[in-house]
């Protein structure tokens, strides 16, 4: 029986690929970017962030490519006869695709992080930006950065977006699995609409469930600016954001009750119906 761990690293090697080549590629469009428009505005007055503004512009553009083309490979994988045959549990192999796309996508992350800090060096360096920073913040201007900071709120909203991405592959592969059954089991002509019709249904449920999920996003980053670093600054009324932050929890223990449910019906039909291609 091959171990866990060895898959694991087999199909992060494979997906850290992927992450390698939108990394270079949104260096590449962020420089070609941040020039274009230093250029174009060459004659308007003289400033340092257009590299920065290029490269935050881009990254979502970039997030959305890996989650997209990370959600194809891990379809691959389900549909490999190569992988399906390995001596490892389909629950594992589940486990292990779902895992492996998530920390390659906190990767990428990272690697643009560290592209929009050196993007904005220019800016950084400069006395202004300083001069704002203690102005406006307050909090960091009086070293209090860490005392003030609610790590708590930070920690919530990032376990919160691997939650919502996890639950975009499990919604990925059911609907990949679903078609799969359907087609096997129903005849053509009726297999088609039926299909469709759970397509439509499962992306409605998804983009209902993602738009309430949103909300929670927004007050969470609220009570974190609120009642973290920018306390000083931002709000009067913090106890209250935080409040209702503290209710907002409500909806992360629903994501992730959702998330459980889904990798149950999808390692259900994995181990059931569905089968690898030849």
């Amino acid at each position: 029986m091959t171990s866990f761990s060895s898959i694991f690293k087999e199909l992060t090697k494979s997906k850290l690929r992927l992450v390698r080549r939108l990394a270079l590629l949104q260096i590449v469009v962020g420089v070609l970017l941040g020039f274009w428009a230093l250029l174009k505005m060459a004659f308007q007055g003289e400033s340092k962030s257009y590299m920065l503004t290029a490269f935050i512009t881009i990254t979502p553009l970039f997030d959305l490519a890996y989650l997209f083309l990370s959600s194809r490979k891990n379809e691959q994988v389900y549909a490999s006869q190569t992988w399906r045959l390995a001596p490892i549990k389909n629950s594992a192999l589940l486990f292990a695709n779902l895992g492996s796309a998530i920390i390659d996508g906190i990767f990428l992350v990272i690697l643009q992080i560290v592209m929009i800090v050196i993007a904005g060096l220019p800016v950084i360096i400069t006395n202004e930006f300083w001069q704002t920073t203690f102005k406006n913040f307050g909090s960091i201007g009086e070293g209090k950065l860490w005392q003030d900071i609610h790590l708590a709120d930070l920690l919530s909203v990032i376990l919160l977006i691997i939650l919502i991405g996890m639950f975009i592959y499990l919604a990925v592969s059911l609907i990949n699995f679903t078609g799969k059954i359907v087609s096997d089991f129903l005849p053509e002509k009726i297999s088609k609409l039926v299909y469709f019709l759970v397509v439509v249904s499962l992306t409605c449920i998804g983009l209902i469930f993602l738009m309430n999920v949103y909300w929670f996003v927004m007050n969470s980053l609220t009570g974190f600016l609120q009642n973290g670093m920018f306390l000083t600054t931002l709000s009067k009324d913090a106890i209250d954001v935080r409040s209702n932050l503290t209710e907002n929890y409500l909806t992360m223990a629903v994501v992730l009750v959702v998330d459980i449910i889904l990798i149950i019906v999808n390692i259900f039909l994995l181990n059931k119906y569905h089968e690898a291609k030849i």
